[in-house]
């Protein structure tokens, strides 16, 4: 059974923890120094600004066969995922976006500074990431979920992004679309599978 979409939104990304040390990795930067401080504040600025944090969710159940999830509207062979699954009955299908703001901003960076888009790129990575930790801990309230789990990672395949993106209707709610190599538009974008240990 696959319950109602449930969205949850954020008027500003500003009650975000976005992590430094993150950004910093994403860009590749081991040591900061003042001219990296500036740009990184000047970007989170920015990317405050500009970008919509918004997720959608539902609660499917699941069953595991051997390498095998079946999420009733998806079918998945990942020895990856099964594993990460493994003794859960429910998962919650996830997708969450900074919006397409974060996507024009870069653009427009980018005609100006390669330096400052990099940076730019990398703090919303980062602050894409915060946000899926924002809704995953509104989501294991009360209960013990695994780790999430998204297309791409191991042997867990990116075409399914499609069929995630479809049950969520990720077009609707999210103003996310999908290219024909699978990366999402917004870019600044994430799905993933949540298992829920009951």
């Amino acid at each position: 059974m696959i319950n109602e979409i449930k969205i949850v939104a954020l008027d500003n990304a500003e009650c975000l923890a976005v992590n430094k040390l993150e950004a910093m990795r994403y860009l590749g930067v081991k040591e900061c120094d003042e001219i990296i401080d500036n740009l990184y504040s000047q970007c989170l600025e920015d990317a405050q600004n500009v970008s919509a944090p918004k997720a959608a969710y539902i609660e499917a159940d699941i069953t595991v066969n051997g390498e095998v999830v079946d999420f009733g509207f998806m079918r998945v062979n990942s020895s990856n995922l099964a594993k990460n699954l493994c003794n859960c009955r429910k998962a919650y299908v996830f997708c969450a976006t900074l919006g397409i703001g974060m996507d024009r901003q870069y653009g427009r960076i980018s005609k100006i500074s390669q330096a400052k888009a990099s940076m730019f790129s990398a703090v919303g990575s980062a602050m894409i990431e915060s946000f899926c930790d924002y809704v995953n801990d509104i989501l294991r309230e009360g209960i013990e979920t695994k780790p999430r789990f998204s297309c791409g990672y191991g042997d867990f395949c990116i075409e399914h992004q499609r069929e995630i993106l479809n049950i969520l209707e990720a077009s609707k709610h999210l103003g996310i679309c999908l290219t024909e190599t699978y990366m999402m538009v917004p870019v600044k974008s994430v799905t993933a599978i949540i298992g829920i240990r009951r």
